[in-house]
Parts: C-alpha cells; sequence; structure tokens
C-alpha cells in the first residue's frame, strides 16, 4: 500500500527536555515517557515525541545513558553500536556519517522483511542519544516531509 505526503499540516516546533536541540514535527507531538533497560539490572530515561498519520510515522527520541556508560567508548563506537542494535534482523542502507556542528551522527535507512521502511538519523552528544525516525513505506526517506523533519533538527544556542 503506497502512501501519499502526510495532510497538510502545521509544523511545530519540539524542544528536547533537556533543552539543548530542537526539530521541526508535522503536528503536536504525543509525549511518552519511558525506561529503557540498558544491562546490569539499569535502566535509562526515555523520552519520545510522535507525530503519526495514516501510513507514516515521526519520532523524536531521547536517551539519556548514565555516565558509566556514555564514557565507555568514543562517540564514533557508541553510534556504530546503536546503529547495529537497531538494524538487527533488518537490512539497513544509504549510511553515511553526519555532524551537526561538533555533534557527531550517522543517517541509514532500515528495511524491514514486510516492506516497512525508516529513514534514521543518530546523534550522540554528552550522553544523550537523539533518534529521528520517519517510518512508512519505500520511498519515506525521499519525500519533502521527511527530509524537512530530519534536517531540522538542531542544537539550540545557549
Amino acid at each position: 500500500m503506497a502512501t501519499g505526503p502526510a495532510p497538510a499540516q502545521s509544523w511545530t516546533e519540539y524542544r528536547t527536555e533537556n533543552g539543548r536541540f530542537r526539530a521541526q514535527l508535522p503536528g503536536p507531538p504525543n509525549l511518552r515517557k519511558s525506561a529503557v533497560a540498558i544491562g546490569n539490572n539499569e535502566t535509562a530515561p526515555a523520552i519520545e515525541a510522535v507525530v503519526t498519520f495514516p501510513g507514516v510515522t515521526y519520532q523524536l527520541a531521547t536517551v539519556a545513558y548514565p555516565q558509566r556508560v556514555s564514557q565507555a567508548a568514543s562517540a564514533e563506537r557508541m553510534l556504530d553500536y546503536f546503529r547495529a542494535n537497531l538494524s538487527a534482523g533488518h537490512t539497513y542502507r544509504n549510511y553515511k556519517e553526519l555532524t551537526l556542528g561538533r555533534v557527531p551522527g550517522r543517517e541509514f535507512l532500515l528495511v524491514e522483511s514486510n516492506g516497512r521502511t525508516s529513514a534514521v538519523r543518530l546523534f550522540w552528544s554528552r550522553g544523550t542519544l537523539y533518534t529521528l525516525t520517519v517510518t512508512g513505506t519505500i520511498g519515506v526517506e525521499a519525500r519533502p516531509e521527511t527530509r524537512k523533519f530530519l534536517e531540522s533538527f538542531e542544537a539550540v544556542p545557549a
């Protein structure tokens, strides 16, 4: 089932809870807070800002890792680790390294066996993983709305 662009929407600025980053979402997000298991019977706080339309979902998620984890490896290794975890059991392609100022990142496309496709951007800054995802059908990564969302993520000037 092919889906078209998201319905005409009013873009909404969303700022991460720590106030350090912002992005434009194609509507007011639903916020979900949870705790993510990170091993050794520990959890890390996670926040998801999600906007859903028929056939497409936009998500900006943050996970704040404890210092013990965040200092265990370089940002490059952490990003590669998170990419590997997200793509486990799926195909990933169109991989590229990014930077947002001095913040390292990754972009890639996940393709599931059922045809569901996710355009993903990951950034790692000061022990926090920022994940931007647009999930839909084949071609979702090329839609103007997808590019606008992914490319709107930016640091907030202090």
